[in-house]
């Protein structure tokens, strides 16, 4: 048996862990079947021991560290600005994915711009992490989507 390391996203979390296969396709089949969809998966050369802060079921792990509110704040704001320039979404995401310093703020960033690149609508995009942007912002998103006016009300 091989062992894999994952990232993806469950029940709108974002999610790492540890997985056991015969080989990758197998492991991506088993992720699937426990309704994960996986944006990474890496063969590692040695089983690692089971971490702190896993579960011993799927070896899920959620974010390390805490998002802050000012975190949000700090990204909506230079969010608003880049698009009010003009700069593309895609790009604008890209750096301030790589501003950022907290690192799970970052992994939320990258999964937001992936499937944004995957031609998953913005609003939709940051309507997988409810607890970090409120119905309220995910309803100006998709009102600037439908008015063609996103700049103006970020």
């Amino acid at each position: 048996m091989e062992h894999y390391t994952y990232k993806g996203i469950s029940a709108g979390k974002y999610i790492e862990g540890e997985i056991e296969a015969l080989n990758q396709d197998e492991a991506s089949h088993k992720l699937k079947e426990k309704k994960v969809i996986i944006t990474n998966l890496i063969k590692t050369k040695k089983k690692k021991d089971n971490k702190k802060g896993q579960t011993k079921g799927g070896g899920l792990t959620l974010f390390k560290k805490k998002i802050k509110a000012e975190d949000i704040v700090i990204f909506s704001k230079q969010f608003a600005t880049m698009v009010k320039a003009g700069l593309p979404i895609l790009n604008v995401l890209e750096m301030l994915r790589n501003q950022l310093e907290n690192p799970s703020l970052k992994e939320v960033i990258e999964d937001i711009r992936k499937s944004l690149e995957g031609g998953v609508t913005l609003s939709k995009c940051f309507e997988k992490y409810p607890k970090l942007f409120e119905n309220f912002y995910i309803n100006l998103i998709k009102a600037g989507e439908a008015s063609g006016k996103l700049d103006e009300l970020l």
